[in-house]
């Protein structure tokens, strides 16, 4: 099981970046309002593409605003051999001066991805 904890903090952190990166080359905007649900699914697709047996699933139930512009991401996932619990964490910038409301465009400027330890449950096989 921690096999799998490591792997998946190595995945967490390429993903970060990869996203963060292809933001940044795109110039890629989101209204506030929109970010749980339009990162959540670039994550998601970014796990789908890179290893076809890490399974995630969004709840946007779960998708908390810490911050006008920072948001906090739940997911569920699963293995081949254990279930665990992912989180993400984004923060945005919007232009100096605007008012901050759900349709406000903001710029992607952090995203942390992490899968606790203690979160991985071994599925009996």
């Amino acid at each position: 099981m921690l096999k799998s904890a490591d792997y998946l903090d190595k995945l967490t952190k390429e993903c970060a970046k990869a996203l963060l990166e292809d933001y940044g080359k795109t110039h890629r905007k989101f209204q506030l309002g929109k970010v749980p649900a339009e990162i959540s699914a670039d994550i998601i697709h970014w796990f789908d593409k890179r290893d076809k047996n890490v399974h995630l699933s969004f709840d946007p139930a779960s998708a908390t605003r810490t911050q006008p512009t920072q948001f906090r991401l739940k997911f569920k996932g699963s293995t081949k051999d254990a279930d665990f619990v992912m989180e993400a964490t984004t923060g945005l910038f919007i232009v100096p001066g605007s008012e901050v409301n759900d349709g406000t465009i903001a710029f992607p400027k952090t995203l942390a991805i992490s899968a606790e330890r203690a979160s991985f449950t071994k599925r009996k096989t």
